[in-house]
């Protein structure tokens, strides 16, 4: 299957990404959130004692590799039915077992996890931003992707009253309705 073909099975047009018509923007905004956490930290925290220092660099990682293994294991329980964009493929069907029983939006969690950790590990007021920024984009986008599925699949109004949205006891991140 070519690139095309792809893309435009996950629903890109050329409409869609001047006018945002899918959540292509959303998925840009997050892209460039990620690709932002390779900035170097600031401010540069070089005064910290050594063994403060490893232990926030063990958990920082600790966390970040949680979150890998989160977003994998999403990755290849959503299988067929993986897209960037926040819409369903019309061909799709709503998967709620392994990582999707616990969590309506595991990639989000594991991309949270990631970010947090290396926020910790760097200690740098701009991966903080980063993360808060990326809470705020991945919220934005996983509420749009629920109108979809609540429209695709009946079902879907019962689950979201029953599992946390991306992480749970965290108000802004754990929507139930």
């Amino acid at each position: 299957m070519n690139s095309k073909t792809i893309l435009s099975k996950w629903g890109f047009t050329k409409q869609g990404i001047f006018k945002n018509t899918k959540g292509e923007w959303y998925l840009f905004f997050q892209i460039l959130l990620i690709l932002l956490h390779l900035l170097p930290p600031y401010p540069k925290v070089e005064n910290i004692a050594f063994s403060i220092n490893t232990t926030l660099i063990i958990i920082g990682l600790l966390i970040s590799v949680q979150g890998l293994i989160i977003v994998i294991k999403a990755f290849i329980d959503l299988g067929e039915n993986l897209t960037p964009l926040p819409y369903p493929m019309s061909e799709s069907s709503l998967i709620k077992s392994n990582s999707y029983r616990d969590v309506r939006h595991p990639l989000y969690k594991g991309l949270l996890f990631i970010s947090l950790g290396i926020c910790i590990f760097s200690l740098s007021l701009i991966h903080l931003i980063l993360l808060i920024s990326l809470a705020y984009v991945l919220k934005i986008k996983a509420l749009k992707e629920e109108e979809s599925l609540k429209v695709k699949f009946l079902e879907y109004k019962e689950y979201i009253k029953e599992v946390p949205a991306i992480i749970k006891n965290i108000s802004y991140l754990d929507w139930r309705s």
